[in-house]
């Protein structure tokens, strides 16, 4: 339960608003417990009243005795009418002020989760899965806005009733009071143990959903794949046995609210059974009226159902602190990637690695292993060789996606951990290996690069990267939508819009991480003569595993195993007869 309390802060904010709701509470119960005196009281003037009819009749004013108890019917009828419109009116004014502020507590909390998410490294993001993030971020919260709304009005309708109505009833008669609430303790006993299950259960339930949920959105991500091996039965039949799983853990579940729910009932209706014999017994001795009697059932009514909320706002709680257990545990998360000095500088570009060693946290692979490198600025350079041998870990480390483990990374002679982050990264282009596009239009996914890119620089960046002659094909050209993650496209046609993406930032430095790999090789020719002009005084790292790129850069270097092996110009690395050369001979064939 303690999980909740990090809700606080928004009770905290949003306080006269739920002290205003808890004040209608309080109006909706006043309204309630009215009509039950009136109620008695109509029970007493009518039998008051038929005991006088024989007095009545013997002057012969029976008839003036009825129009009177007809009366006296109205008024109370119309008075408990006036009551049930007051309560009606406090029951809504209520909801309606406790429902909405738990809408804006949902929604400012959905906002708090999304941006942390934002904050967090990348590493964070290899370690779970898309399915489990999206579901803190939707049924979590969710679970958390049933505690904060339909909860919150059910639990404080019950206590608020409790406390105005009890200390009346004992008022009137203690002893009937006594007999009518006997039952409560042993619900209070029910609920105290349930309440235990309800929470681990939720937990568990909270843990397969998010499991349904990963499962669903892996194999919507992998469609293309999964048809293309016909494996949609082999697919159909995890994604049910998960259901399956999650099936089992929601029926034992409902199972337990079922039975509380009887229960409930049940006990409530034996106290109303003890309020009619006690209250017989009471009659009789001429303790209390018949319209007490009356009055104490409706008071059984009205508590009877609060005392079946009772389950439903306990069933909430768990559900809710399970939840919010989850959500804490993500925003409790923290960014490793920092600034040492946040630095803001416009950089020139020259890098140096010093004795960098890198292993990936989540895999516990070594990428790099004592690597040393310069480049100067304005330098053009290669990196080649074979898979796996840490080439694209040196482009996650200089974007600072992640921090290295040993040695040193300096950008212009500054560590790279001074930079400010945001200002680094936005003079630094970058062509990822696995390129990623939005649902959106060509001209959107090129301008994300830059914000409020003029069309000259988006038709400039579209001719760098080689793809005026491929929108010419498209109907609506720039405006034409990409389909998710760009499945309308491909994948060369992808990579050249992630290009145009870093180019029309006019960065610093420029990264391409295997950018060329799609692409055919008269496509790749032109590419890479515009880039003979872009790459004039720019830093640019070209990570490939063509030896083509060799023609455009000053130098070439050559890794295996995380380590640099050789490194010079293409001319240099031929003359060498190492790595470089055997895979020149390959791709020479």
């Amino acid at each position: 339960m303690s999980e909740l309390y990090y809700l606080n802060k928004y009770l905290r904010k949003y306080k006269y608003r739920f002290l205003l709701g808890i004040i209608f509470v309080v109006g909706t119960h006043i309204f309630s417990i009215i009509p039950a005196r009136l109620t008695k009281n109509a029970f007493d003037f009518v039998k008051n009243t038929l005991d006088t009819y024989p007095i009545f009749k013997t002057n012969g004013l029976h008839e003036l005795l009825f129009k009177l108890l007809f009366k006296g019917l109205i008024i109370y009828s119309a008075l408990i009418l006036v009551m049930a419109f007051l309560k009606a009116l406090c029951a809504f004014l209520m909801r309606q002020i406790i429902m909405t502020t738990a809408n804006r507590v949902e929604y400012e909390l959905k906002n708090e989760i999304y941006s942390h998410y934002q904050t967090l490294p990348l590493s964070f993001y290899t370690k779970n899965s898309t399915g489990d993030l999206m579901a803190r971020i939707s049924e979590d919260v969710n679970k958390v806005k049933l505690y904060l709304g339909p909860a919150m009005v059910f639990g404080l309708n019950a206590l608020v009733l409790f406390l105005i109505l009890i200390p009346y009833m004992i008022y009137i008669n203690p002893k009937l009071t006594f007999y009518s609430l006997f039952p409560l303790p042993v619900l209070a006993v029910s609920v105290y143990y349930i309440k235990h299950f309800l929470y681990h259960r939720s937990e568990k339930l909270q843990a397969k959903l998010a499991d349904l949920t990963t499962s669903a959105q892996e194999t919507f991500s992998g469609i293309k794949v999964l048809q293309a091996f016909s494996r949609e039965k082999s697919f159909i039949n995890n994604f049910s046995k998960t259901c399956e799983n999650y099936k089992q853990y929601a029926l034992k579940l409902t199972t337990v609210n079922a039975i509380f729910t009887p229960l409930a009932i049940g006990i409530n209706s034996l106290g109303i059974i003890l309020t009619v014999f006690v209250g017989g017994k009471e009659v009789i001795k001429g303790n209390i009226t018949i319209g007490n009697i009356a009055e104490f059932v409706m008071y059984m009514h009205l508590v009877t159902w609060p005392i079946i909320t009772i389950s439903l706002v306990t069933n909430f709680v768990q559900k809710a602190a399970a939840s919010q257990k989850r959500i804490n545990q993500l925003l409790q998360e923290k960014n490793t990637i920092t600034s040492t000095q946040n630095l803001i500088k416009n950089i020139e570009g020259k890098i140096n690695f010093k004795a960098v060693s890198f292993v990936y946290p989540d895999t516990g692979i070594k990428a790099l292993d004592d690597i040393s490198l310069e480049i100067r600025a304005g330098e053009s350079i290669a990196i080649l060789g074979t898979t796996g041998s840490g080439k694209s870990t040196i482009a996650t480390l200089l974007t600072r996606l992640y921090d290295i483990d040993k040695g040193e990374i300096t950008i212009d002679d500054i560590p790279i951990q001074a930079y400010h982050i945001a200002s680094l990264r936005e003079q630094i282009g970058y062509v990822p290996q696995d390129v990623f596009l939005f649902p959106d239009t060509i001209k959107n996914n090129i301008a994300f690069g830059k914000k409020d890119a003029k069309k000259s620089e988006l038709e400039l960046a579209v001719k760098r990267a080689g793809l005026s002659a491929t929108l010419q094909h498209f109907p609506k050209h720039m405006d034409t939508l990409v389909g998710e993650r760009g499945v309308t496209l491909s994948g060369g046609q992808k990579q050249r819009i992630a290009i145009a993406r870093a180019l029309i930032r006019n960065p610093h430095l420029l990264i391409l991480d295997d950018s060329l790999s799609a692409i055919d090789a008269k496509t790749e020719y032109d590419i890479l003569e515009n880039l003979r002009e872009v790459m004039q005084g720019r830093t640019t790292i070209i990570i490939s595993h063509r030896i083509s790129v060799a023609s455009l850069v000053n130098k070439v270097l050559v890794l295996e195993a995380g380590k640099v092996i050789e490194q010079g110009s293409h001319e240099e690395l031929l003359v060498a007869k190492g790595l470089y050369y055997k895979l020149y001979k390959q791709q020479e064939l």
